[in-house]
């Protein structure tokens, strides 16, 4: 699939010059527009590690094997992705990652990481009637701070 040149070109050399930001800026458009793109996805997790934002750098090169570190990749599950949630979803993930066909963006690693999604939890999640009743007693404790 042909990406657009200029904007990717654009992207890469502000890059090269160290202006990470305007990077982003650009390669946000790029993934909106060519969301199976894994050049454009790879160069958006380089723009957010160079700003050392390890979660997002592992969010846009979850599903590409040299893309994202495996240390990145928990560190986007641990902070955005599943929150509250007792298991990882595929349906959650594609929002995440702004794209249908989570098949179409994945390389061998991708699609190794989608295999085992039924059966990963969330690394955070306490499961059992004790963590059910601390969350809902914590529930409570925020609406009646927040009212």
């Amino acid at each position: 699939m042909l990406c657009g040149v200029d904007g990717l070109g654009r992207a890469k050399a502000d890059l090269e010059h160290g202006d990470a930001r305007k990077a982003r800026d650009r390669l946000k458009g790029l993934v909106a527009t060519y969301p199976k793109n894994q050049e454009v996805r790879s160069l958006l997790a380089e723009a957010y590690r160079r700003d050392r934002q390890w979660p997002e750098a592992g969010r846009w090169g979850y599903l590409i094997g040299p893309a994202a570190t495996d240390w990145e990749r928990r560190a986007f599950e641990n902070h955005s992705a599943f929150g509250w949630y007792p298991r990882i979803t595929e349906a959650r993930l594609r929002r995440l990652l702004q794209v249908d066909d989570l098949a179409a963006v994945a390389d061998e690693t991708g699609r190794a990481l989608l295999r085992d999604l039924p059966h990963k939890r969330n690394p955070l999640r306490k499961d059992g009637p004790l963590a059910a009743i601390r969350r809902y007693l914590a529930t409570q404790r925020s609406r009646q701070i927040w009212r």
